[in-house]
Parts: structure tokens; sequence; C-alpha cells
């Protein structure tokens, strides 16, 4: 509890070189403040030693053999700035009292008036006190400030922050590497100066006012000069005014997951060239063989028609069973490895699928490819969209109980897209009675390692799934660097 308050006692210096009225002044302050410690000293050497322990309030005459209120307050002032000053004195003029107030006192008191001193000194130890507070909270805000600023800037993310005008607020040394600029070209101005920033995040997330009021995620990529591409988790939250709550900005950041994007991608790819293998090996191996066999069979039946006719029934059988083990082998092989570049890519793999679709489940099933003409892409990124088909249909079947379902694969200048479509009960509906897999969570993983949008909707009837790929993201089968996007969507 700071001196001066209830309960405490009030450390008084007194200059006085007059006893008597050194006595009045102690008198009516007595009157309503008790607990008072007095120091009295009529030199300025005196003055000098009762401020080595810092008083809560000074009380000074004007005049002084040798010495002067004025020089008092100089050192005062000097040596403990928030100390009050208040000048009891009987020949303060009214120009001295202006002069003494510029120079620093807190306030004044003439002798003939001391029944004022007791409010005027409450005053100046309330003023005091005020000050006292100011200066501790201020302390604290500037201590705050200086840890989050170095936090932010210590941080191995991008940080930004805008206002509700879109300005540029706060930003950290990883943001400005990021976009080549310096503070001062950013702080202070608007976004709109900037258009890479919507590479961080869409554009709606920069405009305060349609903030949410929780974090929002998205994986975004940022085109580097030389065309390569880095990855980043971007999220962005409402700042909020302490008072009424309204949003007032957007705080924003981004985090590289480049190296664990080729990492898991990496993990992924290790799988699927795997199964290429098996499915290669099937088709060119077991199935070479069984095909083979079949022939050797179909020999064997003509020989023993003409010879020992009793046994053909037998090696017809076998040669069935062989037949129906090769079929089975192909189909296994083009699970396996389902997009062959070589014979018509990803379009045609739709087109199996939907013709498996058919024969597997019943269901009215079509393929169709619209647009412009498909790119040319690579075995990855085609077996991710056709894995993803397969997913969507295998769920529509299994869980929506759909009766007819549509595949239709559609290119622009600037993305591809691939929507599948089906009248069930829908796959909510679906999946109240069943158990769902990992399935849809597989669906979203291969959409983000394309850098594409994955929406299931549901409308009036039915399930519809939308995979949206920016071509630019898209690697191609003969030009294994990103390609660039053409103008015009």
């Amino acid at each position: 509890m700071m001196s001066g308050e209830k309960g405490t006692v009030l450390k008084i210096v007194l200059l006085e070189d007059d006893p008597n009225d050194a006595e009045l002044v102690q008198l009516e302050l007595a009157r309503e403040m008790p607990d008072i410690a007095w120091r009295h000293v009529t030199s300025e050497a005196a003055f000098r030693a009762a401020l080595v322990d810092p008083p809560d309030l000074v009380l000074a005459d004007y005049s002084l053999p040798g010495f002067d209120g004025f020089k008092a307050l100089s050192i005062l002032r000097e040596r403990h700035p928030d100390v009050p000053f208040i000048f009891v004195s009987g020949s303060l003029g009214e120009e001295r009292a202006t002069e003494a107030l510029k120079s620093g006192a807190t306030d004044y008191v003439l002798k003939d008036r001391l029944p004022r001193l007791p409010a005027v000194v409450r005053r100046a130890l309330a003023e005091a006190r005020e000050r006292h507070e100011r200066r501790k909270a201020q302390g604290a805000l500037d201590a705050q400030r200086t840890l989050l600023s170095s936090l932010i800037d210590n941080l191995p993310v991008v940080v930004f922050a805008v206002d509700s005008e879109q300005r540029i607020t706060v930003v950290n040394p990883e943001f400005l590497k990021l976009i080549g600029r310096d503070r001062d070209a950013v702080i202070g101005h608007p976004t709109a100066e900037f258009p890479e920033l919507e590479r961080l995040l869409p554009a709606a997330a920069l405009r305060p006012e349609s903030a949410r009021s929780g974090r929002d995620y998205h994986e975004v990529a940022w085109e580097n000069p030389d065309g390569s591409f880095r990855w980043f988790m971007s999220s962005e939250i409402p700042l909020r005014d302490a008072s009424t709550g309204a949003v007032v900005g957007t705080l924003s950041t981004s985090r590289e997951i480049t190296a664990f994007r080729e990492l898991t991608h990496e993990l992924l790819e290790v799988s699927n060239r795997e199964q290429q293998r098996l499915g290669s090996d099937l088709h060119d191996g077991l199935g070479q063989d069984l095909t083979g066999l079949s022939l050797l069979l179909r020999g064997l039946e003509v020989q023993l028609a003409l010879e020992a006719p009793p046994y053909v029934p037998q090696v017809t059988r076998i040669r069935e069973l062989v037949a129906g083990a090769i079929q089975s082998t192909r189909l296994l092989a083009r699970g396996l490895a389902p997009v062959n570049l070589e014979r018509g890519g990803l379009p045609e793999a739709l087109r199996n699928l939907a013709e498996l679709c058919r024969e597997t489940y019943g269901i009215d099933c079509t393929f169709r490819n619209t647009g412009n003409e498909v790119p040319h892409l690579n075995e990855s990124a085609a077996t991710h969209l056709f894995r993803i088909a397969q997913e969507a249909t295998t769920n529509a079947a299994r869980y929506a109980r759909a009766t007819r379902l549509s595949i239709e694969l559609q290119a622009t200048a600037r993305r591809l897209r691939l929507t599948i479509t089906d009248n069930g009960i829908g796959l909510t509906a679906g999946l109240k009675t069943s158990r769902p897999g990992m399935g849809l969570k597989i669906m979203e993983y291969r959409a983000r390692m394309l850098g594409a949008a994955l929406a299931l909707e549901e409308p009036e009837f039915g399930t519809r799934v939308t995979v949206t790929c920016p071509l630019l993201l898209l690697p191609s089968d003969k030009n294994p660097a990103r390609s660039k996007p053409l103008k015009n969507a």
C-alpha cells in the first residue's frame, strides 16, 4: 500500500526556517492526518539529507536565509521527480505562484489560509498515486509489448495483422523475407498494394468484418520466382475491441509445411509405386503365365478330343478355371495400377471405373469428359484423382444406396474439376446406419496433396463430390516442372 493511504504513515519533509510557522503547519495537518512522520529542515544541506529516503510529500517556504523554495524544488525534481511539492508561504504573489507551478510545483498555500492545506495535500497525494498507478500500468504494458514483439519477431512462421481499414499494422521478419519488402514499405499500407497476400489467405480473410469467431486454417501454395512452390498452413483470427467486442482487425499466421508435405507425399508414393509394381508383375508375370497355360490346355483339349474323348470335360473344366484366374488377375492388376499413361491416362481410367461400377454394383454409372483437353498429368497426380473418384463411387454404392452415378472430368485453362454425383439417400444418412472407415479422410488428404479443394455437398437428392485442382499445381507427365497457367479462365 502506498504511503499516504489509510493505515500507513505519511512521510513529509517540511522546509521552514520559522519554528512557529512550522508548528502551525504541523498542527493544521495533524487535525485530519494524525499518522505523519515529519522531517523538519531549515537549510539546503539538511534538505538534501532528508531526501535520501524518498518522502511522500514536500512542503516548503518560498524564501529562506541563503536558500529558497525554487532551488529546493529543482533539487527534488532531480532526485524524485514524482514526489508532490507544495509551497507554503506568506510572501508568494500571483506572479511567483504561476512561475512556481510552471517550474513543477504541485500547488501552493498561503500561510494566512492554512485551513486549505489538508485538502491541497490530499489532492496532491491522490494525483501522485494516480500517476504512480498509470506509470506502473504503462510499464507493464510496455513490458508485454516488448515481450510480444520479441516473440513475434522470433517465431519461425509468417505473421501479419491488418486493421479494420485493411491496413497492415504488424509484420515480422519472416513476412518481410517472404514478400521481399522492408518494414517501412509495408506498415500502414493497405493490403491492396500487396496482391501476393491473397496467395497466403483467401481475399475474404483479409477483410476483418468477415472474420469468424474462431481460427480457420488454409493449406496454400506460394510460387517462387523459379517456378517451384512452397507450401504453407495459413490461418487467421479476428482481433476484437476489448470494450465493445467489435472486430477491429485480423491476425494471420502462415507456417511452412513444404518439407512435411514432401515427406508425406513420398510415403504415399512409396505405397503407390509398390502397388503399381505388383500390378505390373501380376499383368506381365502371372497373367502371361496363365495365358500361356490356357493356350496349352486348349491344345491338349483338341488332342484329347481325337485320342481320348472321355478326358475332354476335365480338361475343359481346368481351362475354364484358368480363364477365370486370368480375368481375376487382370482385374487385380488394374486395381493396383489403375492409371496407364500410355493407354488413355486419367480419362480412360475413369471410363474403366464407370464400367467396373456397372459390373460390380449393378448400377447405372456414366463417364463424361468435357471442356478443354485434359492435360498430361503424371502418374502420381492422376492416381490421386482416380482414387478419390473410386472412393466416392464406393461410398455411393455401399452407404448412399445409389442406383445412378455420373463421373465428370472437366478441364479449363486454369483448373481441372472432377465431379462424382449420385442419386442416393445422401452420404450423411447412409453413414448413420453403417460404420465409416478412413475413406473420407483419405479423400481429403489426397486432395490436399494436389493443392486441390474437396467439396462434399448434399443437394435435395443424392451426394455430389467435387475436386477442383489449379493446373498450376498439377505436375505434368511431359514436363515434371509445374506448368504455368494461361491468362483466361
